[in-house]
């Protein structure tokens, strides 16, 4: 049986680690994103190119900076059609731009959500897989530390579990014997 007191748990997505999530990368891929939306605008009505860096942002930094990022970016198209059209800005691109703008708000607020629970998942997980020694006489269980803990001890410590304590019948029979009334015969 292996030393380790609980097995190494699934590691985070690779999204989730090294350059991914730096703020330093996601803010320059946002400007990259942003770089070949301008070069799409007159093929792409819907901003697809915003998707990934926006989810990107709300998995690894959460809601303020995901919402703050939809935004400037929704911003960026709004501005584009601002700076480049022909003529004056019609209602239906405005219209446009703003359900973006709320299609984008929405993307990054789901996205936050769904990166916090999966990240709360995967610490439950880590805290209940693995293989734990324990003593075959005492019921004790080895910690990180190398020391022996109870076995209600450790679990409570590990998880949100509590314990109540009971007595079952073939330890009643084996310990308390005498104060147990005579079972009637058959």
């Amino acid at each position: 049986m292996s030393d380790k007191n609980i097995s190494a748990a699934a590691p985070a997505p690779p999204f989730e680690r090294g350059l991914w999530n730096r703020v330093w990368f996601m803010l320059l891929l946002c400007l990259v994103f942003v770089a070949l939306d301008w070069a799409l605008v007159p093929v792409m009505v819907f901003p697809f190119v915003f998707v990934f860096p926006i989810m990107l942002v709300a998995w690894n930094r959460g809601l303020w900076l995901s919402l703050t990022t939809a935004g400037a970016m929704s911003l960026t198209r709004i501005s584009h059609q601002f700076i480049f059209s022909q003529g004056p800005l019609v209602v239906d691109e405005l219209a446009d731009a703003m359900l973006c703008f709320f299609v984008l708000m929405l993307l990054a607020a789901l996205t936050t959500l769904l990166g916090r629970q999966s990240r709360q998942l995967r610490q439950r997980v880590r805290l209940l897989e693995g293989l734990l020694p324990i003593c075959s006489f005492c019921k004790s269980i080895r910690s990180e530390t190398g020391d022996w803990v109870q076995l209600e001890k450790y679990i409570a410590s590990h998880t949100e579990a509590t314990f109540t304590h009971g007595l079952c019948q073939n330890c009643a029979k084996e310990h308390y014997r005498e104060f147990l009334p005579p079972l009637p015969k058959p």
